[in-house]
C-alpha cells in the first residue's frame, strides 16, 4: 500500500458500511488524490459496487450532494467532518512527521511563547508537538476544537476559531501559504510556518502585505462598477450554504442604492458567471474562490465582510478573513 492510503483507516470505512448494510458506494476524492484513484476504488471493488465523484473535493463542505441519489453511501476522503450529513463517510488522512526536524529551526523563533495552528493533516499530533516543544523551552498554547473544529489547533481556511483565546504569536505546521496567511490576518500576529513535506521554514510578513493590496485592488475595481449592479452568489452545497446572509447583503446593497440579485450555484466558476450582467459579485461560498481564484474571473469578486466595506464606506484597512461557523 502507499504511504498515502496508508494514512487512511480503511477498517474503520469498511466497519460503517458493513453496518449500514451498504451495497453501492461512492468515491469522493481531492483533486490530490484522484490520481490514485485506482488503487482505492480497488479496495472497496470485492464487496461493493462503486461509482466515483468528478466533483472537486476543496474541503469536508464540499460534498458530492447529487451523488448520494445513485449511491446507498459516500465516502469523502481526505478530510476530517465540518457537518455531519446522512450517508456520508468522511476518511481523513494524516501526515506523520519528525518533530527532530523541526528542532533545527527552534532558533529562529523569536518567541518563548507561541501558539500552534495548522490544517487537520498536520494539527493530529498537536499534543505530542506540544510536549516536545515545552521540553525544548517553549510555552504552548492549543486552542480548543468546537463547531466545524474537531482538533486542538486545526484551522480551516474559513475558520481560524482555535486561535481566538490564545494570545501568543503562532507556528503553524503545514503546507502552502493560503491557512498561514489567513491566521496572519486574523490574528494580526506574527506567523511562523513549517512545511514537513518540503522542510522548509519562514514567516509570511511579505505574503499578508502583498494579499491586502491585491485585495484593497479589487475593492476599488467594485466601487467602480456600482452602478452595474452587483451579483450575489450563493452555493447549494450543504456546508458553504449562507443564503440567509446573501439575503441581508442584499437588503443592505439596495439600502445603498445599489441593484443586487442572488445568484444560486451548484460550483461556482469563472464560466458560469460570463453571461451575467452585474459589474461584480459577493461570494458567499467557500472563501478560497475569492482569495485564490480570483484572477480567473474577468470581473471582481468580493467577500461578505469586503462588500460590507463598500456598502458602509468603510475604510480598507479594516479588512479581515471571511469566516464560516
Amino acid at each position: 500500500m502507499s504511504s498515502v492510503l496508508a494514512r487512511i483507516d480503511f477498517n474503520k470505512i469498511f466497519s460503517e458500511l458493513e453496518r449500514v448494510k451498504a451495497r453501492v458506494v461512492g468515491i469522493q476524492l481531492p483533486d490530490g488524490l484522484k490520481f490514485r484513484t485506482k488503487e482505492i476504488v480497488e479496495r472497496f471493488e470485492e464487496k461493493y459496487e462503486t461509482i466515483i465523484s468528478s466533483s472537486h473535493a476543496f474541503g469536508a463542505c464540499d460534498i458530492d450532494i447529487s451523488l448520494l441519489d445513485v449511491v446507498d453511501i459516500l465516502v469523502h476522503f481526505a478530510h476530517t467532518p465540518v457537518i455531519e450529513l446522512e450517508r456520508v463517510i468522511y476518511a481523513p488522512y494524516f501526515y506523520d512527521y519528525s518533530f527532530e526536524r523541526i528542532k533545527k529551526y527552534l532558533g529562529m523563533i523569536e518567541d518563548r511563547r507561541i501558539a500552534l495552528a495548522g490544517t487537520a493533516q498536520y494539527a493530529w499530533k498537536f499534543p505530542e508537538l506540544k510536549e516536545f516543544l515545552e521540553e525544548e523551552g517553549f510555552i504552548v498554547e492549543l486552542g480548543k476544537p468546537s463547531g466545524r473544529i474537531k482538533l486542538p489547533g486545526q484551522i480551516l481556511g474559513c475558520n481560524y476559531s482555535v486561535l481566538r483565546e490564545t494570545t501568543s504569536n503562532i507556528l503553524f505546521i503545514g503546507d502552502g501559504l493560503f491557512h498561514p496567511r489567513g491566521a496572519a490576518i486574523y490574528t494580526g500576529r506574527r506567523v511562523y510556518r513549517y512545511n514537513p513535506l518540503t522542510d522548509e521554514f519562514g514567516e509570511v510578513e511579505e505574503e499578508v502585505e502583498k494579499f491586502r493590496k491585491e485585495r484593497c485592488f479589487q475593492i476599488s475595481r467594485a466601487l467602480q462598477r456600482l452602478d452595474e449592479g452587483v451579483g450575489i452568489a450563493v452555493s447549494s452545497k450543504p456546508g458553504q450554504n449562507r443564503l440567509l446572509l446573501a439575503k441581508k447583503l442584499k437588503l443592505k446593497a439596495i439600502g445603498r442604492g445599489i441593484e443586487a440579485h442572488i445568484i444560486y450555484f451548484d460550483d461556482l466558476s469563472p464560466e458560469k458567471l460570463l453571461n451575467f450582467p452585474f459589474g461584480f459579485y459577493v461570494n458567499t461560498a467557500c472563501p478560497r474562490i475569492t482569495y485564490e481564484d480570483y484572477k480567473r474571473y474577468e470581473k471582481p469578486v468580493l467577500t461578505p465582510s469586503e462588500f460590507e466595506l463598500v456598502v458602509k464606506g468603510k475604510d480598507f484597512g479594516e479588512l479581515k478573513v471571511d469566516e464560516l461557523f
